[in-house]
């Protein structure tokens, strides 16, 4: 009887329709087995961000070719595909269908999907099929009826999810050494596993410069009170530095870590337009009808007295620039004095 092929290409796989009655299984060579060593670089996750951030997510799925000329899998060859990490199941922190693999970090989780079977829907059922591509881990896959491929690369996909709190003390803690996949085939084993052999998780922070260089002080200038000339009008912007040190960014350009900037009044200002940044003058002013404005970079209003995301973190030191400006409050002609305002300011790292 004479034998029908076809052929699909699609991510490196040779597929073909093969008679059934064949053996249901791989023609795995004897004592076949694949180590995939992966890096995942130095990753950075920010102090305060929420549990559910993605610390690293791969855009796409990764293959490694595992053998030159690819190994024939008959109709009914099956793959059982999991972890030995354990396993967090219908977490509100991913989508439906996808399991968390808890990491030996505490507070940081990771799903994965991979695959030695074809991406093709027809080809091989997927149970339970959820997750990426339907091959969220952990699942077993069957070659259907009169399907045969010759399988020689695997696919894998990973996102690390911050799942829990993250001690930012606990310093820099190695990926190495977690099995993220091994697969397993009905007639030749345990022929894979993906496994990470370098990459980190750091907790991304900044240092502040030591006293008094934690006291930024913003020389206003001096103004003619004829400067204003009805509420809301102001001077001149004068220019300044929030510096920091010692930053952590990681190396990895998916990492998306930000600083954000908390102003809150200090000895004796008060808040008297939070949305548009304007502070009341402190205990030791005795100018009225004006007050600071406090403004970022791009010179629009900085909100107070809450954070406010400033600059994405980078390697080494930093400066977050700000600015600020005296404004008119209210329609009374101001009173000249001395005219200071005080805030505090705490940093946050998302």
């Amino acid at each position: 009887m004479a034998k029908s092929c076809k052929s699909k290409l699609g991510w490196a796989m040779a597929v073909s329709v093969w008679l059934p009655l064949q053996a249901l299984g791989c023609d795995f060579p004897q004592g076949f087995f694949h180590r995939w060593e992966m890096s995942v670089g130095d990753l950075f996750i920010g102090r305060d961000a929420p549990i559910g951030t993605v610390i690293k997510a791969l855009p796409y799925m990764t293959s490694e070719r595992f053998h030159a000329t690819g190994i024939l899998c008959r109709p009914g060859a099956r793959f059982d595909v999991d972890s030995p990490l354990p396993k967090i199941f219908n977490s509100p922190l991913v989508p439906p269908g996808d399991v968390i693999l808890q990491t030996r970090i505490p507070g940081v989780g990771v799903v994965v999907a991979g695959s030695m079977m074809p991406q093709y829907a027809e080809y091989a059922t997927i149970v339970p099929g959820q997750g990426h591509r339907n091959w969220g881990i952990p699942y077993h896959a069957v070659l259907n009826p009169g399907i045969g491929v010759r399988i020689l690369a695997a696919g894998v996909y990973y996102r690390f999810i911050k799942i829990g709190p993250v001690d930012a003390g606990m310093g820099t803690q190695p990926l190495a050494g977690h099995v993220l996949a091994e697969f397993n085939n009905n007639l030749g084993g345990r022929v894979m596993e993906v496994v990470i052999t370098s990459g980190s998780i750091n907790v991304a922070m900044c240092g502040l410069p030591g006293a008094p260089g934690t006291q930024v002080m913003v020389p206003m200038g001096t103004w003619r009170t004829g400067q204003f000339h009805g509420e809301g009008s102001v001077t001149d912007t004068q220019t300044f530095n929030v510096p920091v040190q010692a930053c952590q960014a990681g190396t990895d350009p998916r990492n998306q870590n930000f600083a954000a900037l908390r102003l809150d009044p200090r000895n004796g200002s008060s808040v008297l337009d939070a949305q548009r940044g304007i502070l009341g003058l402190n205990a030791d002013s005795d100018a009225t009808g004006v007050g600071v404005q406090v403004l970022k970079a791009d010179l629009t209003p900085m909100p107070l007295t809450e954070e406010v995301e400033m600059v994405r973190m980078s390697n080494g030191d930093l400066n977050i620039p700000m600015a600020a400006r005296y404004i008119q409050v209210g329609n009374q002609t101001p009173v000249g004095g001395v005219a200071n305002a005080s805030v505090g300011f705490t940093l946050t790292y998302k």
